[in-house]
């Protein structure tokens, strides 16, 4: 993984500032809503990463978004945060938040991925994601992963995905558990220091 002081594209004030929001999100993705959006609990979901296809646009607006994305990705792509560009050569492990705007790019052909979203309200009285570095605005929000590492990643997804399509009553609870299974397994990939 390289992080390229590369120049960024201009773009203005305006798409910076802009929000988008989760039924946003879900226009531009899926041109859909779904009806349970806004339940109590916060809105939680999981999708499969769909693989480049040539033709078919990959990118990923530069904006913040009012949902949190925990991502996935095997394939090369690049990511614009305000203060750089960190390109992924193979595969990695992305945290993303409503604090800091990016813009993904796809460069290569997508081969898997999955990714799950949720907003705060998800976590709400379940702990503050906010304090972990991989949601904050100085700390790392991509890790690259071994081979090892993806498919370990890969489980844990494969885990929320079978939780989140399960009758449990109490799987929402299970699911924020893996959330933070997979914000610890980020957190021990980064040098002692800088936890």
């Amino acid at each position: 993984m390289s992080n390229d002081n590369k120049p960024l594209k201009l773009v203005s004030l305006w798409e910076m500032s802009k929000i988008e929001t989760i039924e946003e999100f879900y226009q531009r993705k899926f041109d859909w809503i779904p009806d349970n959006i806004r339940d109590e609990i916060g809105h939680f979901n999981v999708f499969r990463l769909e693989p480049f296809v040539e033709g078919k646009p990959t990118n990923i607006p530069y904006r913040r978004r009012d949902f949190y994305k925990i991502m996935l990705v095997k394939g090369n792509s690049q990511v614009n945060f305000a203060d750089g560009v960190v390109e992924i050569e193979k595969q990695a492990l992305s945290f993303s938040n409503p604090q800091i705007p990016y813009k993904w790019e796809h460069l290569d052909k997508i081969r898997d991925g999955i990714y799950c979203i949720f907003n705060q309200h998800f976590f709400h009285q379940f702990g503050q994601l906010i304090q972990y570095e991989v949601f904050q605005p100085n700390g790392t929000h991509i890790f690259e992963l071994s081979d090892e590492e993806a498919n370990s990643v890969s489980e844990i997804f494969e885990r929320i995905a079978s939780e989140f399509n399960s009758e449990y009553k109490y799987k929402y609870d299970v699911i924020r558990n893996q959330i933070f299974e997979l914000l610890h397994f980020a957190l021990k990939k980064q040098p002692s220091g800088s936890s």
